[in-house]
């Protein structure tokens, strides 16, 4: 009997945290996300000490952003958030895209409150990408994900040997920092890539570039990315 009001519990606690975080994440339109996105990679890498080094960039397979994820919760905390992703043909160094994703994830603990983070995935390798491109992913137990080195030169982090798929980011309140996102989920928002290329691409086509119009969201963090990465 008292594991069952337990689990009775639990399960409240998670569906008023879904009733409060949805609308949250679901207030935007994928054009005001995309600009959502795009500022928070330029704010991040205007400061140079404090972003991902651009080393690292440069090797990236592709890179996605999510602004502000919303988490918090009461006694069960969880995350929930949505953003775009990014691919880079190694080849050619051209970035494709966006794709749009959503985030979730789940801790149980003593915490109350809630507030929003935003996160950034440098994901280095074909392995790290190709999941993406199936529709779903779960950090940590499909691939190795590792909070990012943080700084201008990434030939200045001696230990840094770029052995994981995914390296990770956060920033809440000003503050920058790899995080680690072990047990997150990750799919695909197929409804809002339809909608912002106006027909229901696969996403290795968007990915890999095979789309008829780029719409001028797009073509600005497309620029600003060439530009981080030339």
């Amino acid at each position: 009997m008292r594991m069952k009001k337990i689990l009775l519990f639990i399960s409240l606690a998670l569906t008023l945290q879904l009733i409060f975080f949805l609308p949250l994440a679901n207030s935007t339109t994928s054009g005001e996300k995309l600009n959502e996105a795009f500022w928070v990679l330029k704010e991040i890498q205007s400061i140079p000490e404090k972003g991902i080094p651009t080393d690292l960039l440069k090797r990236a397979r592709a890179i996605a952003i999510f602004p502000s994820v919303y988490k918090g919760g009461f006694i069960v905390g969880g995350s929930f958030g949505k953003g775009v992703l990014f691919a880079r043909n190694p080849k050619t160094n051209t970035w494709h895209g966006p794709i749009f994703l959503t985030i979730g994830a789940g801790s149980l603990g003593w915490q109350i409150g809630v507030k929003a983070t935003d996160l950034i995935l440098v994901i280095m390798n074909e392995r790290g990408l190709e999941p993406f491109f199936k529709g779903s992913v779960t950090l940590g137990g499909e691939l190795g994900v590792s909070a990012g080195p943080v700084g201008r030169e990434l030939e200045a982090s001696t230990d840094i040997t770029l052995t994981s798929e995914i390296y990770s980011y956060s920033r809440s309140k000003g503050f920058f920092a790899g995080i680690s996102l072990e047990g997150a989920y990750i799919g695909q928002d197929y409804r809002a890539d339809e909608h912002f290329w106006g027909r229901p691409y696969t996403p290795r086509e968007i990915l890999e570039g095979q789309v008829e119009t780029i719409p001028p969201e797009a073509q600005r963090v497309l620029r600003f990315l060439a530009k981080l990465t030339q």
